[in-house]
């Protein structure tokens, strides 16, 4: 919401090691798997711990907003020093989760515009292996969800940071997180 940063996109896949990252030395997103390719609250903990230690390193604390999702266990905040988990209530993330105002609609525009265009020129639909996915995942996120798309999206939310904080901090990580 402050554009501090933005995260990498996390792409779960049924292969822990797919062949077409052998040789790779950076992937361009973060990867984790199991059988069904689904979000399980295994790696949603393991991702959440890996981004704690990244804020303690960065002497950053953050907010995260989530949804009541099974795989979200809500006894995260005991494990965490630098990230704080919330969750929205029951029934309420279509119109609280500010990633759902907007952020996730222009993700996914972007992501398909290949095979949108494939379409358009009467050509079936492009085949695209792994690498190729997450590339076009690391572009749409990188580039063509901007800081203004998710700022307007927290906005839509009715997540502002107030002019008052702005003015008297020189840095947004001075914020308390429930201002926030």
């Amino acid at each position: 919401m402050t554009e501090h940063q933005k995260l990498k996109p996390l792409v779960i896949e049924r292969s822990k090691n797919p062949r077409c990252f052998k040789g790779a030395k950076y992937l361009e997103v973060n990867h984790d798997f199991n059988k069904k390719s689904w979000m399980t609250s295994e790696i949603y903990e393991k991702w959440v711990q890996k981004l704690d230690k990244l804020m303690i390193a960065e002497c950053h604390k953050i907010a995260l907003l989530f949804d009541n999702f099974p795989a979200h266990p809500k006894e995260m905040n005991q494990k965490l020093k630098n990230v704080t988990v919330f969750y929205v209530p029951p029934n309420t993330t279509s119109k609280l989760q500010p990633m759902n105002q907007g952020a996730i609609k222009n993700f996914k525009i972007h992501y398909r515009k290949c095979e949108k265009t494939a379409l358009e020129n009467n050509q079936s639909m492009p085949k695209i292996n792994l690498q190729e996915g997450i590339s076009e995942i690391s572009k749409a996120w990188n580039y063509d969800v901007t800081d203004r798309t998710i700022r307007n999206s927290f906005a839509k939310a009715g997540f502002f940071v107030s002019n008052e904080n702005s003015a008297s901090t020189e840095d947004e990580g001075d914020i308390p997180l429930e201002e926030l």
